[in-house]
């Protein structure tokens, strides 16, 4: 009894402290005998066309990390859209699945003029230009063959290389595969 008294206690501390960036967000904290732990499972409308690590880094950015050690220490973490189900939040791509083909993605972005696309999109100082997410990115991919994929494996890129907004993307990403790049030819 006391153990559903705290879970319902932490999923209401968390609404609490999520509404501003995430109104209408709900969260549920219950044991998960899939996982054999406690499990957070963060549900938003808002998650909707974004990857996992993207939902996550976004929940991540405004829970603090002593909130975060103190209270949510080994749990699992679901950030579903609205009428996702775990199966299918499961199933959605991550950044290791494209781990193999990193240098043939950044090869295509180099091709298609990405980068400089996405610095004109950011002019003239990215770093004010960016909105904490991928919107200039994905716009920059936007047009031509095979759009979403294209846009979902250079997001997948970026993730695995630390960058989660366009401005991170021009500043430590594109440098970091230029040298790697230069390295493998």
């Amino acid at each position: 009894m006391a153990t559903e008294k705290q879970d319902r206690e932490l999923e209401m501390d968390l609404v609490a402290l999520l509404a501003k960036s995430f109104p209408g967000m709900t969260v549920e904290a219950r044991h998960s005998k899939r996982w054999d732990r406690m499990c957070l499972t963060f549900r938003w409308a808002g998650f909707t066309g974004l990857l996992p690590e993207e939902r996550f880094q976004r929940l991540v950015a405004v829970i603090s990390e002593s909130f975060r050690k103190e209270r949510l220490s080994g749990c699992v973490w679901l950030e579903l859209a609205q009428d996702e189900t775990i199966d299918q939040f499961l199933r959605m791509p991550r950044s290791e699945d494209i781990a193999d083909r990193e240098q043939a993605i950044f090869g295509d972005l180099q091709d298609r003029g990405f980068f400089d696309t996405l610095r004109e999109a950011m002019n003239p100082t990215p770093t004010k230009a960016c909105k904490g997410d991928f919107s200039r990115t994905a716009g920059a991919l936007s047009k031509g063959r095979s759009a979403h994929k294209v846009t979902q494996d250079a997001k997948l890129l970026f993730i695995r290389h630390g960058a989660y907004c366009d401005c991170q993307v021009l500043a430590e990403v594109e440098p970091a595969l230029s040298k790697l790049s230069v390295g493998a030819v």
